[in-house]
């Protein structure tokens, strides 16, 4: 065989994931939009931990990888996030977002956990031998859809939360992040149940009532009601405006509140969702209220 035929029997090779590695790890940090994505993936996991847990988040990552490359390579990056969240507190860092270095090796992990079998059959689905390019484009589109499924594990923007009280059966609802990774860092007898319905900052103000011998909330839009309970109920502590809500519907989105009481321990729910609300009702005894105490979007 002649030596342009040697070269030519090469060249026909297929590449393996050892070869292109490092290609593929600078590739995913070429260009300034790279670190931004690193970026906003930082920013938004912070928050889809402590909405979410470490389990929600890693189902996400595993869902967003797979999608693009497989289940064999989901698994991998979920493994890598699963790996680097191990050691993180709940919320993270006390309310402070990872930095685009974290990320980087979060990815750089994962690359690093892709064996050659995998990248083979990741090249042969996609018609041939996968370039290091390419391999690195597909990765980058996913962490930008990555970023995007966690911002919205998070919970979207004027995201109400809702606490369950293990302790008392009463249920809290804040839209304040910082208030929500305070309880969340704070008051284990509260589990986070995640975003529960939207509200938008306009509107009529709901207000924010504690029970000091229940240890519950109770929450209002009339004005009468708020100005009954604070002249005829002294052990409830008036908090101010939780939020602001609609008390009609302004749009084909707009869903109305369920509120429910239960009359053996004065405690009141509040759902956007039919079937909680005939749950509660049917099963456990709640009293219905009211079907549209305000109404929200749904998270």
């Amino acid at each position: 065989m002649s030596a342009e035929n040697t070269s030519l029997s090469q060249q026909a090779e297929p590449a393996t994931m050892e070869e292109i590695r490092p290609d593929v790890i600078r590739g995913i940090s070429l260009h300034r939009a790279d670190e931004h994505t690193h970026q906003r993936i930082g920013f938004a996991l912070d928050d889809a931990v402590t909405s979410a847990g470490k389990d929600g988040v890693a189902s996400t990552v595993d869902a967003v990888f797979t999608a693009a490359m497989g289940a064999e390579i989901g698994q991998v990056f979920e493994t890598a996030f699963t790996s680097f969240l191990s050691g993180v507190d709940v919320p993270p860092g006390g309310g402070e977002t990872f930095s685009t270095t974290q990320i980087r090796s979060v990815l750089t992990n994962a690359i690093n956990g892709i064996s050659d079998a995998q990248y083979q059959a990741l090249s042969e689905a996609n018609g041939g031998e996968l370039r290091s390019w390419e391999l690195s484009n597909m990765i980058k589109t996913s962490a930008h859809e990555l970023n995007l499924a966690l911002s919205n594990l998070a919970g979207p923007e004027g995201a109400v939360y809702r606490f369950f009280n293990s302790e008392s059966g009463s249920h809290f609802y804040t839209t304040s992040v910082e208030e929500r990774d305070d309880i969340v860092a704070n008051l284990p007898h509260l589990l986070l149940e995640g975003p529960v319905f939207i509200t938008e900052g306009l509107g009529t103000a709901l207000h924010r009532f504690y029970n000091t011998l229940t240890d519950a909330h109770f929450f209002t839009t009339a004005e009468e009601e708020k100005a009954y309970v604070e002249a005829s109920f002294p052990q409830f502590a008036y908090e101010g405006v939780a939020m602001y809500v609609y008390t009609d519907a302004t749009g084909s989105s707009d869903q109305g509140v369920f509120r429910l009481y239960n009359e053996q321990t004065g405690k009141h729910l509040f759902t956007a969702s039919q079937a909680e609300a005939d749950n509660v009702q049917n099963v456990l005894g709640w009293k219905l209220e009211s079907s549209n105490a305000f109404y929200v979007e749904i998270a």
